[in-house]
């Protein structure tokens, strides 16, 4: 990745096909799935016995030490939107998507964010309506990852009333008819693969619910315990380093006859910085054991929000 990163962002271009396939086949991707979900794969991807929580982390944090750019969630999309469909979807909806995707042979990305909505699930506007065997889906996604590559959307959608009860999840063919992507530029890193989604009268079969209707917050929020480790895992890195490149510009900058580092007031500020880099990795570490020996997901809860908040302190 490091040798090319500079060019991809510089360029404005997608990432190519061939690092998700090179990453597939290094069995990158696999760690964040379940065992079961490994077991699918060959001998030479997932070893046997498979990835555990910690072999993840190992993993997230050498992808985001290759340099800040959205590798990391482009590569680890499909781990992100393929876990509701795992653990809620019927035999039906796992049968459309997952032999596919872990195969590489085709994506998935998780639609949930709206123009009006980010953090506010429960407030999502995006409806689907049911009309005998299928359902009319209208709506708007917005900054959805990968969205541009993606086969199939994990799309959040309103079948019911207002707030969280009335949230569901369907898989969505992400070449229907009414589905309009279109790349979103954004500030840094023009080549993730944001998208801006437009669904208008889309027919979705009714079969492709997944899980029961009205059960899709609950679903959202047990796959946002999982995506809040690899965000938090990412921010460590990207904390290490400008740690370590601020270490050594102080070592090497002199001011009033001396280090930048000799000076009191920056020999604290590294410390403090430090101080929060070792915090959150040991909090990083603490969730990938429990992940490890599968502590259930509601109880899984407070401890990635606690994560989240300090990971944003830290990066």
């Amino acid at each position: 990745i490091q040798p090319y990163l500079e060019g991809w962002l510089d360029r404005g271009e997608v990432y190519p096909a061939s690092l998700h396939l090179r990453a597939l086949a290094a069995g990158v991707p696999t760690a964040g799935l379940s065992r079961d979900v490994q077991s699918r794969y060959p001998a030479e991807i997932v070893p046997e016995g498979g990835f555990d929580a910690f072999h993840e982390l190992i993993m997230l944090d050498e992808i985001a030490a290759s340099g800040p750019g959205g590798q990391l969630g482009q590569m680890g999309i499909n781990s992100m939107a393929l876990p509701p469909v795992l653990f809620a979807g019927s035999k039906q909806v796992q049968d459309m998507v997952v032999e596919d995707v872990i195969a590489g042979r085709k994506n998935i990305s998780l639609a949930i964010s709206e123009p009006s909505v980010g953090s506010d699930v429960a407030s999502i506007r995006a409806t689907a309506v049911r009309d005998g065997d299928f359902y009319l889906v209208n709506g708007q996604k917005k900054w959805i990852t990968g969205g541009h590559m993606a086969d199939f959307l994990t799309l959040a959608v309103r079948t019911g009333g207002a707030g969280a009860k009335g949230i569901s999840l369907l898989l969505v063919d992400n070449k229907s008819a009414g589905i309009d992507v279109r790349k979103m530029p954004t500030q840094f890193d023009t080549c993730h693969g944001t998208t801006f989604i437009t669904l208008d009268n889309v027919k979705v079969p009714a079969g492709n619910l997944i899980g029961e209707e009205g059960k899709g917050f609950k679903y959202l929020m047990i796959n946002f315990n999982h995506e809040r480790l690899v965000i938090a895992v990412a921010a460590c890195r990207f904390s290490r380093t400008c740690y370590a490149e601020s270490l050594k510009y102080a070592v090497r900058r002199k001011t009033f006859g001396k280090a930048l580092a000799e000076h009191q007031m920056i020999r604290w500020k590294l410390a403090e910085m430090l101080r929060l880099v070792e915090a959150l990795q040991d909090s990083n570490e603490r969730v990938a054991f429990q992940y490890k020996e599968a502590v259930p997901d509601e109880r899984m809860g407070s401890q990635c929000a606690l994560l989240k908040v300090m990971a944003s302190k830290t990066f």
